[in-house]
């Protein structure tokens, strides 16, 4: 499979965008994967590449909900996890999440069923 890449691939604005320029900001690097990349797919593709996927959020890591999960639509949403909450729960920038999809938002998330977080290992 592909190493790093150097550009982000994704459409601007989407949440798959955001997350992989956010990722770099934060390592210096894109996710190494662009095909078959919805934000439903991205666990996946991410243990693809050997990244640690679990449930266990992490500041840093990329949260990914599946379709439909605490109100991601049918490509699912990805972010990037900013803070860990004493309860588990996160706080997540994103992009492309109601009600300003056009904007960086932060949202509170809660770690269960059809949520995962992926860091490279």
């Amino acid at each position: 499979m592909d190493d790093f890449q150097d550009y982000n691939s994704f459409p601007f604005g989407t949440c798959t965008w955001y997350a992989d320029n956010r990722f770099h900001e934060l390592y210096g690097y894109f996710v190494p994967w662009h095909n078959n990349a919805m934000a439903w797919q991205w666990a996946t593709r991410a243990a693809e590449y050997g990244w640690d996927v679990s449930a266990t959020p992490s500041v840093g890591s990329i949260i990914i909900l599946q379709s439909g999960v605490q109100g991601a639509g049918s490509a699912g949403h990805v972010g990037i996890v900013e803070r860990v909450l004493d309860d588990g729960s996160v706080i997540a920038s994103s992009m492309n999440w109601w009600p300003n999809p056009a904007a960086v938002s932060y949202q509170r998330y809660q770690t269960g069923q059809g949520v995962s977080f992926a860091k490279p290992s």
